[in-house]
């Protein structure tokens, strides 16, 4: 039989839509027969797939040996002929047993052909990161030196080590340091792009892990629906409430079950004021008895919101499942009355009365004092850009693009610690340092901007450079004053009384 002909058979016996408890059990407690023996590499490659898809390292105090999905894998592995070497390593990787599996690593790649096609980035994923992850102790060492034996494309040795310091090292900034600068000379590169969007993900940057997200055209790590799922999240993160929408509706589309899909697009409806749409789904939530009790507390909002007092009142009296304390504090002091909102009556704002405020600034020192890191100058600044406040006397926002953000964002030449954009779409160029006490600010802004200038994709496209330092040299100050691309500011903290 062809590997085609395998593959309808396998699918044909276990569809897609068959529970993975169910395939098991099937397979497992199916007679030996020729059939289930043509089917078992299929099957052992389907478990590879459902025990290793969907996250991003290993947590070896939870992997549990007893797993119904690792025991039928250990039982089905050990009927492979001995030239399956990737299962067998798969395998022993299971079972601890490191050095055997590093032996069948190296048989796996002895045995492929890269004469025509080098071992490239697909290969990588496929046969060694999806799997292995983490792997243990000296792993990725261990791989290095056996990609080196084989033909190989450019950049995925070093993509070994950086893989291997995503692993070990505890310091986020220095896993960035590491991903953007294997971006910067490989930037194709779906791992490095995968593992940045995860990063910044993990670090709550809602519109790097955005931009990153974005580009992911095969995931390597997660299923489609997991990207949409940390697009939306971030999405509503940043207030932008119809992408997480879309995002959250293409969930349902690909995995309508996932666990609290329902509730979280319901919420963001909510959000949005879509107030029937969003009943809609929490009350299917509650009949269902799925997503709870977010689901029911979202509700009660929902009534709340449409004015329906007596409802909200009705349903925390008779709600078997948990309400928030808030919530039901709430309510219990709406009055017994349910009343519709009216249609087109405007929002009134309610503006602050500043005549009884006093506004103190006391300066601590513009020569002393400092920020301790350029992240901590640029979470600052990224804050203000990102609140619409006008900074360097300018009203500047950070360039976006859909899959670019203008934060740490990167070119062939470096990493600019910000892009940003005029009301004009003049582009500027914002190196941040805390101090004077580094090589020249003004070369590598001056690097950035030349490349800018040479760009084809910013053809056409005025550029500027601004400095932001404490503290800078009479040198520097020349320098910059020079150049009629550049501006230099000096930052200085202070706090201010109200």
């Amino acid at each position: 039989m062809t590997d085609q002909q395998l593959q309808e058979l396998f699918i044909n016996e276990f569809p897609s839509s068959m529970p993975i408890a169910e395939v098991i059990n099937k397979f497992d407690n199916m007679p030996e027969s020729q059939n289930k023996r043509f089917l078992r590499l299929q099957y052992c490659n389907w478990l590879v797939t459902v025990l290793t898809k969907n996250y991003i390292k290993y947590d070896f105090d939870q992997i549990d040996i007893k797993d119904i999905g690792i025991q039928s894998f250990l039982k089905n592995a050990v009927e492979l002929d001995k030239q399956e070497y990737f299962y067998w390593a798969f395998f022993h990787f299971l079972k601890g047993e490191y050095a055997l599996c590093k032996q069948q690593i190296h048989a796996l790649l002895q045995s492929l052909d890269f004469s025509e096609e080098p071992f490239g980035e697909t290969d990588f994923a496929d046969l060694l990161i999806v799997p292995f992850k983490n792997g243990f102790e000296g792993f990725w060492a261990f791989v290095a030196s056996e990609i080196k034996c084989v033909e190989f494309k450019k950049g995925v040795v070093e993509l070994c080590s950086v893989i291997d310091l995503y692993y070990n090292s505890i310091s986020n900034e220095e896993i960035l340091q590491a991903l953007q600068k294997y971006i910067q000379n490989h930037p194709t590169s779906g791992i490095a792009t995968e593992l940045l969007g995860f990063t910044y993900y993990s670090m709550s940057m809602w519109n790097n892990a955005i931009a990153y997200l974005e580009r992911i055209d095969t995931s390597v790590f997660f299923y489609p629906d997991e990207i949409y799922w940390m697009l939306a999240w971030s999405y509503g993160k940043i207030k932008n409430y119809v992408d997480e929408e879309n995002c959250y509706r293409k969930c349902i589309e690909i995995y309508p079950d996932r666990e609290f899909l329902l509730n979280n697009l319901g919420y963001c409806l909510l959000k949005q004021k879509k107030y029937g749409e969003a009943e809609k789904l929490f009350k299917k939530c509650i009949e269902q008895h799925i997503d709870l009790p977010y689901a029911a507390n979202n509700y009660i909002r929902v009534l709340i919101a449409t004015g329906r007092n007596t409802d909200a009142k009705n349903f925390v009296k008779n709600a078997d499942c948990p309400i928030s304390k808030t919530l039901k504090d709430k309510v219990s002091k709406l009055p017994l009355t349910n009343t519709p909102l009216k249609k087109n009556v405007p929002v009134i704002e309610v503006a602050q009365d500043d005549d009884h405020t006093k506004v103190i600034a006391q300066s601590i020192g513009i020569k002393r004092q400092q920020f301790s890191s350029e992240k901590l100058l640029e979470d600052e600044l990224t804050a203000r850009l990102e609140a619409g406040v006008p900074v360097f006397d300018l009203n500047l926002k950070i360039y976006r693009r859909r899959g670019e953000y203008g934060r740490q964002y990167i070119i062939p030449v470096g990493r600019l610690d910000l892009l940003c954009e005029d009301d004009n779409g003049y582009l500027y160029i914002i190196e941040l340092k805390k101090d004077s006490g580094y090589d020249d600010a003004y070369k590598q802004t001056a690097e950035y901007l030349e490349w800018f200038e040479n760009s084809e994709k910013f053809k056409g496209k005025r550029v500027y450079g601004i400095i932001c330092l404490n503290n800078p040299t009479q040198e520097l100050i020349s320098k910059v004053h020079s150049d009629k691309r550049m501006k230099l500011y000096e930052y200085s903290i202070s706090y201010t009384e109200r």
